[in-house]
């Protein structure tokens, strides 16, 4: 694994522990976390604090919400990360079992960004598009 996919997979590790200053510790301060594609509360989020209320928000609806890497693949500066995601709905119950995605752009040191995309196929295709036009 390389140092980018491990720098994922570190942040991943956190955000399902709960560990959110373990994950806002990975990411740089300028971090944003671009969420507009989920169905349910669709956002951007700038900076650490914008890790803390995404988290929040995540508390606020979800009983429980889980984000397993199936796959970390690098690809320049950028990591797809394919996803096995869980959740139960906190008051209404409704079970969430999907496959989705994010990708992370990542430096040698600090993840960057995180785009959120409900079809794995779509951020591949976006880091391959992003990796060529560097």
């Amino acid at each position: 694994m390389g140092a980018r996919a491990e720098i994922v997979r570190q942040a991943l590790a956190a955000l399902n522990a709960g560990d959110i200053e373990a994950l806002v510790a990975v990411c740089d301060a300028d971090f944003r976390l671009d969420m507009s594609d989920r169905v349910l509360n669709p956002s951007v989020y700038e900076g650490h604090d914008g890790i803390r209320a995404f988290y929040a928000e995540v508390l606020d609806t979800w009983e429980s919400f889980t984000w397993e890497p199936i796959e970390l693949e690098e690809l320049d500066g950028f990591v797809v990360a394919v996803l096995h995601s869980r959740g139960k709905g906190r008051g209404s119950g409704l079970e969430l079992d999907r496959r989705s995605s994010m990708l992370w752009r990542v430096d040698h040191r600090r993840a960057l960004s995180l785009t959120f995309y409900r079809d794995p196929d779509a951020a591949l295709a976006s880091a391959r598009g992003k990796a060529d036009s560097d």
